[in-house]
């Protein structure tokens, strides 16, 4: 998850032509397209792809076959010899400092270690964004799938009020009843103005995640049932490790060479160099070798510093690797709990039409009371609003499923 911008208003030409997969209408936002604009613009991802830009630093560093320069040493001034004539010194010298333990090949090490460790930290990042995104939009989907099911049950109630004070001027029911079934359509339109009001909720938090504000016309469309009975992918053979393990192994290789590194810096680094002097009329060629002598600085902090963040990392990684098999069987467990919930649910829906159409006409012929006629209403109502629950569910179910087996869209 190069860093982009995570300016969240593009305008109405970015929303227009925003390649589709597949072609799709450019009014219309799928779970896919969602996808796509989480990994361009959201701010979660702006972080972690600095960090992978700033590790190749000291990659950069130490790619190099040396890791110092050479030094150029230029020494000239006059000189008055005896006999009182003025004459000229100079002195150039040409040095290079050299490392010696493989402390370059260590550094070099770190660097990959760092930047393979910042790379997978992107990868961890995307996966838990997309997970983040999925389970919004999901919710969006929902919510939308909601607010037509009460706004249908707001229709039909308005169609007793004006059934049940037809029946109550006829002398059919008595006047309480007109006044639960106003009071029936007023809870249905109150659950509306709230549905709606949660669309737009929902809406205004899914693109605050993806970091794209799409134009009002623009909806966000999918079929939440097929999403939710979508099959469950699976990460290929080769796949490897999950992101945050990999994050995790690397650090622990690159805390490993730090503290190695910091051992070597007992061995003391030499300079050598060739000198020429000129001195009057005597002239002089010089080899030069400088040895420091590692007396006080031993690289402590260096190996220290190392030494203790590969046992952290260790223990870290050791902990990962215990808890990511877990995660992923707690997660089957949902995902299948829910998936028969679902389709115990599903196995009454056709049983509810039926149930709702025999009870209107009941009540219409005078055989069911109004109380009864509402509570078979409210019942297929709960009925369908649980069933729009368990397509979330499982929607969210087989989302997380695959987030903890890190398979990414």
């Amino acid at each position: 998850m190069s860093i982009r911008s995570a300016t969240a208003a593009l305008g109405l030409a970015a929303a227009l032509l925003w390649p589709r997969p597949g072609g799709a209408d450019p009014s219309r936002i799928t779970l896919q397209d969602v996808f796509a604009l989480a990994r361009e613009h959201a701010p979660a991802l702006v972080e972690a792809r600095a960090r992978v830009r700033a590790a190749q630093g000291p990659l950069a560093s130490a790619a190099p076959l040396l890791r110092e320069n050479p030094q150029l040493d230029v020494q000239v001034g006059p000189r008055r010899l005896p006999n009182g004539d003025h004459g000229l010194d100079l002195a150039l010298g040409l040095s290079q400092p050299l490392e010696l333990g493989g402390k370059q090949g260590l550094r070099r090490e770190a660097a990959r270690a760092g930047l393979s460790m910042e790379e997978a930290r992107l990868r961890d990042a995307e996966r838990l964004l997309l997970g983040d995104v999925a389970a919004a939009y999901l919710r969006l989907l929902q919510a939308r799938e909601r607010k037509k099911l009460v706004d249908a049950a707001a229709e039909a109630a308005a169609r007793t009020v004006q059934a049940t004070e037809r029946r109550y001027a006829a002398g059919d029911v008595p006047a309480v009843d007109v006044n639960v079934a106003k009071v029936a359509h007023a809870r249905a339109r109150a659950e509306a103005q709230v549905s709606a009001g949660e669309i737009h909720a929902l809406r205004e938090e899914l693109e605050v995640r993806v970091g794209y504000r799409a134009q009002p016309r623009v909806t966000y469309d999918d079929d939440l049932r097929s999403l939710a009975r979508a099959p469950v992918r699976e990460l290929p053979d080769n796949a490897g490790a999950r992101a945050d393990l990999v994050a995790l192994e690397q650090e622990q290789v690159q805390a490993k060479a730090a503290a190695t590194l910091g051992r070597r810096q007992v061995l003391p680094d030499v300079t050598v160099g060739a000198r020429y002097q000129k001195e009057a009329d005597e002239t002089v060629f010089l080899g030069t070798l400088s040895v420091p002598l590692p007396l006080f600085a031993r690289g402590q902090e260096a190996r220290l510093v190392g030494e203790a963040d590969a046992t952290r990392a260790e223990q870290e990684l050791a902990a990962a690797r215990a808890v990511v098999p877990a995660q992923v069987q707690a997660a089957k467990f949902r995902y299948r709990a829910s998936l028969g919930a679902l389709g115990s649910l599903e196995e009454v829906l056709p049983l509810l039409d039926d149930n709702e159409a025999l009870a209107q006409r009941s009540y219409d012929a005078g055989e069911m009371d109004l109380a009864a006629f509402l509570l078979v209403r409210r019942d297929t109502l709960e009925a369908r609003a649980a069933w729009l629950e368990g397509l979330l569910r499982l929607a969210l179910a087989r989302v997380q499923l695959e987030m903890e087996t890190g398979v990414l869209p």
